[in-house]
């Protein structure tokens, strides 16, 4: 094309080359050319093979000659998109997201839209400028299907404070990962180097010239073929977290690029093969969350947290590795309170929701041991709590004490935890007990019962709705 600047590219693939897709092969070996990039210049009639246009999936042996021209893209630059995103804080120096899966953090060649940084120009307020037009804000990344909490930076000063604290190891991370197998111990440290793996250089491993990387981790959980496993690394590799656990021989599940997608199961039990297959097919991603992120405040030194419980994909997940047999069936509603906790528990169907006695504890440890009781008691496989967000749909002291409260259910029961949106519950059990002529006397703790209840029957609506 006259007046488009191009790279020429020659590669000849060695004797002792394998045999490979051209897309796969390009997208590996020549310089700064993802597979996606790859495909689109060959669907384009830029690439020759041996002399001879031909598909992407065309094979490659020892001795061929590929030939390429590939054009300039088109300078990228990060533009506003108005997209929705869990914001779980936010003030004039940071942002901290709950990133859902699919998103990619920063524009990049293959994939200009729809990213964490077009999001939130797009939200609006500034972003840091440390990073470049690309990358605003962005002081630490997710891959693309690993979901969770990451923060951004306002101001240049909040940006540079934060970067210091990742490199000076005083940012926490705790992620959750699903694995295939049941690790030897309960927990251990994993201190292997990781670097570029020579054969496909998009892709880490443990190399001995590799750099310094350290992941702790306890098992959670255990299940006959996989295991629930809790991660905090201590550095900041590319993939790290995916490369260690496959290392010790236990991928993450749904990780294509680093063995959790199988192929067979000769190391299951037979009686179990079938279960693990229907995890392996159900599983659209790697199983990896970034669970809690701590960090002191760039600006004003406060000790921040967050948590995040978990998605529903994950989730759901999860479930499935619980009961291979399927759910137990009931639903448990909690209205999270200052004083007391509302409960309600379904039907066995699923259909309506009646109220349980009011929970007259405090502490989230106290609560969540509660309703773990509950949930083994009345065979519950999933627990809906009330997510108090603002009328505008902003995060306040309210909703970020139920996101505490979920995880801390999470840590303690055996169930799917969800939070459902409470903005009317307690206005509802208002209307309800008004209508009905109850008196005002001792009304609280009922007030909480109908909450309760109201947040489960939504819950409930919302999932017969979604089945239909």
């Amino acid at each position: 094309m006259r007046g488009v600047m191009k790279t020429e590219i020659v590669l000849v693939v060695p004797e002792d080359g394998l045999p490979d897709r051209l897309d796969h092969y390009l997208g590996v070996h020549a310089p700064d050319l993802s597979r996606t990039r790859a495909k689109e210049i060959i669907l384009g009639g830029r690439v020759t093979l041996n002399g001879k246009h031909v598909k992407p999936s065309a094979q490659v042996a020892p001795g061929d000659v590929i030939e390429a021209d590939v054009p300039e893209l088109a300078a990228l630059k990060a533009e506003p998109e108005s997209i929705p995103l869990d914001v779980v804080y936010e003030d004039g120096d940071i942002v901290v997201v709950n990133k859902p899966v699919g998103m990619v953090v920063h524009p990049a060649p293959g994939a200009t839209t729809g990213t964490l940084v077009n999001a939130l120009l797009g939200r609006g307020g500034t972003l840091s400028q440390v990073g470049g037009d690309l990358r605003p804000g962005i002081v630490h990344r997710l891959d693309r299907d690993t979901t969770g909490l990451i923060v951004v930076a306002r101001t240049d000063r909040a940006h540079r404070e934060l970067a210091a604290a990742f490199e000076a190891r005083r940012v926490g991370k705790t992620y959750l990962a699903i694995v295939w197998g049941s690790l030897p111990e309960a927990k251990g440290t994993i201190e292997e180097p990781i670097g570029r793996r020579r054969s496909d250089r998009k892709r880490m491993a443990v190399v001995a010239d590799g750099r310094a990387a350290s992941s702790a981790w306890k098992v959670r959980e255990t299940f006959p073929f996989a295991s629930l496993v809790e991660i905090r690394p201590k550095t900041g590799r590319t993939h790290q977290i995916r490369v260690h656990l496959a290392h010790l021989h236990h991928p993450v599940i749904g990780d294509g690029d680093y063995g959790g997608i199988k192929s067979s199961f000769d190391e299951v039990a037979p009686h179990y093969r079938r279960e693990a297959k229907r995890l392996n097919s159900a599983a659209g991603r790697q199983a990896l969350h970034a669970r809690e992120l701590t960090f002191d405040h760039p600006t004003t030194g406060e000790k921040m947290r967050f948590v995040s419980p978990l998605p529903e994909d994950f989730a759901a997940l999860l479930s499935l590795v619980r009961f291979p047999k399927g759910e137990r069936g009931r639903v448990i509603g909690i209205d999270p309170g200052e004083a007391r906790v509302g409960v309600a528990v379904s039907d066995e169907e699923r259909f309506l929701a009646r109220p349980l006695p009011t929970l007259e504890i405090q502490g989230d440890r106290a609560v969540a041991a509660a309703v773990a009781a509950l949930v083994e008691e009345h065979e519950v496989d999933t627990v809906a709590v009330g997510y108090p967000i603002r009328m505008d749909g902003t995060v306040g002291p309210r909703a970020a004490r139920a996101r505490e409260l979920a995880v801390a259910i999470e840590d303690a029961a055996s169930a799917r935890v969800v939070l459902q949106d409470e903005r009317l519950s307690s206005a509802e059990a208002e209307r309800v007990m008004r209508e009905r002529g109850e008196r005002a006397r001792g009304r609280k703790g009922r007030v909480d019962q109908l909450a309760a209840s109201v947040i489960l029957q939504g819950y409930l609506d919302a999932e017969r709705n979604a089945r239909r």
